[in-house]
């Protein structure tokens, strides 16, 4: 009842998913931009490191942190009768001359998208796939893969486990195998293979889903790499991905949590982020840039259970987004999907990760492809940061206490980081086009606490935005929403 109970909390409460465990998570390790303090003398450095996309407050790159003013670190506490907020943050501000207008409208992958990619993840590899028709009888499986199927179900039936066809348990183990024994006596022993012509359908207005989909498999230096690319990009449906999966890592990649162990020592953190940045830019991604990092664990369907598994694969991989004239698209675990009165009111925003295992690269994924045009040369003009935090320390609280006001939940938040940086926008209602705004967000974790069941829940992560300011006019965005 009490998992019920703070489940159904969360999906009012929890921003997006949620990708719980800061402790087991690696932040990008970006320089934050210190910007002058008013203390310091004329000709003293400000303290912090310098680098890459972030420069100190002071001459022609250091224009933003002039006009925004923001401390090095901002620090406040406050709370209402059942939440409380601790800020303990540094201020992170990218390098630039200033944030400009840009106007962002979806677009579908492209031959050229697909052959960048291909020449340099699959070294130009052809497609092939299984001949599903000539292998109807068996949908599609060799008589050994059977088999193995065939033992699951027998050690699954030994130990009283459940299946399911569709949404819909069984426990007639017997009539399951008998089906699987049919299918045997019909299988081949060896998979039959056809070419894939490795052409990105374009026709997405006149095509059908399946017209608008793209998917095979490559083999480089003798290992199976799953290609897939769906352009089925239309006004109901706005989830749209290009994939690159080796196939021993067919499965699904999590940001990991407290819980889950990883084996850190597996991962040459900065020798596959040096990778990843030299793939994604020899892939043509030269607008983009690393938005951060993080371990991952992955998980698989379980056809017999109807459930998710873990598996002990475990990954490290880099984020990347776009960076207009240097200065970067903020990363978030929000996806830019909501769902209001059970329709679907929003549209994912573009993202670019490159996940690393144990045996080299393991997925890249990109989604949501943007087409970006440059409304005017002239820079916005930001509310100073001082504004910003009065604004934080205004709403924050109401926020949350509206989520939370018919709960008898304890809520604590703490904020371990506010960034500086581009989110794109929409209107309610138009899922193709947005502008490109600059915003403060405010980074960290969620606790709740229950008095009756005496436990604590810790949700949040690095990217774990909870509080999304647009840094123009001060007004709060739903980051779900995109508005």
């Amino acid at each position: 009842m009490k998992a019920k109970k703070i489940r159904a909390i969360l999906a009012v409460a929890v921003m997006g998913i949620f990708m719980s465990g800061c402790n087991n998570s690696v932040q990008t390790e970006e320089e934050i931009v210190v910007p002058k303090q008013e203390e310091e003398t004329e000709g003293t450095e400000p303290s912090g490191e310098q680098g890459d996309g972030a420069q100190a407050g002071s001459g022609e790159a250091g224009v933003i942190a002039e006009q925004v003013q923001a401390p090095e670190n901002y620090t406040w506490e406050g709370s209402s009768e059942n939440i409380s907020v601790k800020v303990d943050a540094p201020v992170i501000v990218p390098q630039g001359e200033g944030f400009k207008s840009y106007r962002v409208t979806a677009r579908t992958y492209t031959q050229e998208d697909y052959d960048h990619v291909s020449q340099t993840l699959l070294k130009g590899a052809g497609l092939w796939n299984r001949d599903y028709d000539q292998m109807e009888k068996s949908n599609g499986f060799t008589k050994s893969e059977i088999e193995e199927r065939i033992e699951r179900i027998e050690k699954n039936k030994e130990a009283g486990g459940e299946y399911y066809e569709g949404d819909v348990k069984r426990r007639d183990y017997d009539t399951l195998i008998r089906e699987w024994e049919a299918m045997k006596e019909e299988a081949p022993d060896e998979a039959i293979i056809t070419d894939v012509p490795a052409l990105v359908p374009s026709n997405v207005e006149e095509g059908t889903a399946q017209s608008s989909f793209l998917n095979g498999y490559a083999t480089v230096d003798g290992k199976n790499y799953g290609v897939m690319v769906d352009n089925n990009l239309t006004d109901e449906w706005r989830w749209i991905n290009f994939e690159v999966s080796a196939e021993r890592a067919n499965a699904s990649f999590s940001p990991a949590g407290e819980e889950d162990k990883i084996d850190t020592d597996k991962f040459e953190r900065e020798a596959l982020k040096q990778d990843a940045e030299k793939l994604v830019a020899d892939m043509g991604f030269s607008d983009f840039a690393p938005a951060g990092d993080e371990y991952f664990q992955t998980f698989s369907w379980n056809e017999e259970t109807n459930a998710m598994s873990e598996n002990n694969r475990q990954g490290y991989g880099v984020h990347f987004t776009r960076a207009l004239e240097g200065i970067p698209i903020t990363y978030t675990y929000s996806d830019g999907t909501a769902i209001e009165d059970g329709v679907v009111t929003s549209w994912p925003y573009e993202t670019l990760d490159l996940i690393y295992d144990e045996e080299g690269l393991a997925k890249f994924k990109w989604s949501n492809p943007y087409e970006v045009e440059k409304l005017s040369e002239e820079t916005l003009f930001l509310l100073p940061f001082s504004e910003i935090q009065t604004i934080f320390e205004e709403m924050f609280l109401k926020k949350y206490e509206d989520l939370f006001i018919k709960t008898d939940a304890q809520v604590s938040f703490e904020i371990h980081e506010v960034r500086l940086g581009y989110m794109r926008v929409m209107e309610k209602g138009n899922f193709m086009e947005g502008t490109m705004v600059p915003v403060w967000d405010f980074f960290g974790s969620e606790t709740l606490h229950y008095d009756e069941a005496g436990e604590e829940y810790t949700y949040g992560g690095p990217f774990s935005s909870w509080l999304t300011i647009n840094a123009l006019d001060g007004t709060i965005i739903n980051r779900d929403f995109g508005y």
